[in-house]
């Protein structure tokens, strides 16, 4: 089925729309992948941990399709988001993994279908793409948390079924925490991969980040590539905008004694202290989202509380209706 697009360019944004929270008993997710192709293994992944989870899963149309490197065409991947968005009987919508391929679909998703369908969608790496552009175009409440294909450890699960089927006001702490810049910050959570943040700038799928507290993490980027990325935002001006900003791990992320560029490399905490202390907001590093096996789910949008010195963010609201 395809559907015509949306409007894109909103002259304001969209009211914020909290989807309602996922059973605890019944619930029915829909498992799409709206970036890389999907590999048999990682499929039996994600089912079982649904299964484990109590909930029973419906598959896209295109779930287990391969386009070159990515999980069918445009538009077969458009059509998937599309299709569960609208089905009243999916309670929740779950991406199987990231990859690559979620900002080739942005221009063309009709944002009216998600407006008119708020239901909780759950992803990161690529997919803060499209968490960007249904909170930028829909004012969906979307969730940065575990893929399909994630590790399920308890950590993850408590995290995950807290902040979706429980509503609560979860707190995301930091076991070791590394203040950049101290103090307290109020705003609405939002963020994902550093990489994918910076290909959105200038588009109209970025989202103005005043009164955001930014969380932000990568994986497997070199140090010069994450100060390239970070004076990318900063010289368009986006970091110094934000209320406050909270740092992953960045695992793998600091470069060896074994590389061959280490002797001319500095290490990760420099380069944060050298491109975001000076901006005058609390800056924090080490909380476990994103690219680890500890992948705490956040809601974009809602509107917590960052307290560097602590190392902790607090929800201030439910995230589900």
């Amino acid at each position: 089925m395809t559907y015509t697009t949306g409007k894109l360019y909103q002259p304001s944004p969209p009211p914020l729309q909290k989807p309602a929270a996922i059973p605890r008993n019944n619930a029915r997710v829909g498992l799409i992948t709206p970036a890389g192709a999907l590999t048999r293994s990682a499929f039996e992944k994600t089912v079982n941990n649904l299964e484990q989870l109590g909930m029973s899963v419906s598959y896209s149309s295109n779930l287990r399709v391969r386009a070159d490197f990515l999980s069918g065409t445009d538009q077969q991947r458009i059509d998937d988001i599309h299709s569960f968005f609208s089905n009243d009987q999916i309670d929740a919508i779950l991406c199987a993994r990231g990859g690559y391929g979620t900002t080739r679909l942005l221009d063309s998703i009709n944002y009216d279908i998600i407006r008119a369908n708020p239901k909780p969608f759950i992803g990161y790496s690529d997919i803060t793409a499209l968490l960007s552009a249904f909170y930028k175009h829909a004012g969906l409440v979307c969730f940065h948390g575990p893929v399909g294909a994630s590790e399920f450890n308890d950590f993850t699960i408590t995290s995950f079924q807290d902040t979706l089927v429980a509503g609560e006001k979860t707190k995301l702490e930091s076991e070791y925490p590394f203040v950049i810049q101290d103090g307290v910050a109020e705003g609405r959570l939002f963020g994902g991969n550093l990489s994918l943040l910076t290909s959105l700038l200038g588009t109209p799928h970025d989202v103005d980040y005043a009164g955001h507290i930014l969380c932000v993490e990568e994986i497997g980027e070199s140090p010069y590539r994450i100060d390239r990325m970070l004076t990318q935002l900063l010289s368009a001006g986006k970091l110094q905008r934000a209320a406050g900003i909270a740092l992953g791990y960045f695992t793998n992320c600091d470069t060896k004694p074994d590389d061959p560029h280490y002797e001319y490399s500095i290490g990760l905490m420099e380069i944060f202290h050298d491109r975001l202390s000076g901006l005058g907001i609390p800056v924090v590093f080490g909380f476990p989202f994103g690219h680890e096996k500890r992948n705490a789910t956040f809601p974009i949008g809602i509107n917590a509380i960052l307290d560097a010195s602590k190392g902790k963010i607090k929800l201030l609201e439910s995230a589900v209706a």
